[in-house]
C-alpha cells in the first residue's frame, strides 16, 4: 500500500507543477525516410501547387485534428478549367480575385508525387513555405502526415 500512496503523490505532484501540451508536427517522408519535419502550433497548413492544365497556382487549405488527421477544409484557384470545381457541399464564392470552395475532407496521410512544375509545396501561417523541389526530385513520391507529441512543460512557461 505504502508503495501506490508514493505513486499517487509523485503523480498529483508532476500534474501541479507541469502542464501537459499537445504539439501537431507536420512529417515529410521520402522512400521510407522523414526528410522534413515542422511543429504546427497553430495546426494549419497550406498545401499549393500549379494546376496542370490552366497552369494556375491552387491552394488547399488544412487543419490537423486532434488525432493527427488532416482536415482538408478550404480549395481557393484563380481559374475555372478541367479537374477544378465550380461548387462544394460548404459553398462557392468568389474573393480577392480567388475561387474559394468550402469542402471537408480527412485523411491520415497526402500521397503526392512532386511536380516538374515550380510551386509545389507547403506555406504556413507565418508565410514560411518549404517547396518539394527542394526536398525531393521531380516526380519522386512524397508523404505528408502528422503526429501529436505529448510534451510537458513547467507551469511557470
Amino acid at each position: 500500500m505504502h508503495f501506490f500512496q508514493l505513486v499517487l503523490i509523485a503523480v498529483v505532484g508532476f500534474f501541479s507543477t507541469c502542464r501537459v501540451e499537445r504539439v501537431p508536427v507536420l512529417l515529410i517522408e521520402k522512400n521510407g525516410k522523414i526528410v522534413y519535419s515542422r511543429k504546427v502550433l497553430d495546426g494549419k497548413f497550406t498545401l499549393t501547387f500549379v494546376h496542370s492544365v490552366e497552369k494556375t497556382p491552387v491552394y488547399e487549405l488544412y487543419e490537423i485534428q486532434e488525432d493527427g488527421s488532416l482536415h482538408l477544409y478550404e480549395t481557393r484557384y484563380s481559374s475555372l478549367g478541367a479537374g477544378l470545381p465550380s461548387d462544394g457541399e460548404g459553398g462557392f464564392e468568389m474573393e480577392n480575385g480567388l475561387f474559394r470552395v468550402k469542402v471537408s475532407r480527412v485523411f491520415k496521410e497526402i500521397s503526392l508525387r512532386v511536380s516538374f512544375l515550380d510551386g509545389h509545396g507547403l506555406i504556413f501561417e507565418n508565410g514560411e513555405t518549404v517547396m518539394f523541389k527542394d526536398i525531393a526530385e521531380a516526380n519522386e513520391p512524397l508523404k505528408l502526415f502528422c503526429k501529436v507529441l505529448i510534451l510537458s512543460k513547467p507551469k511557470s512557461e
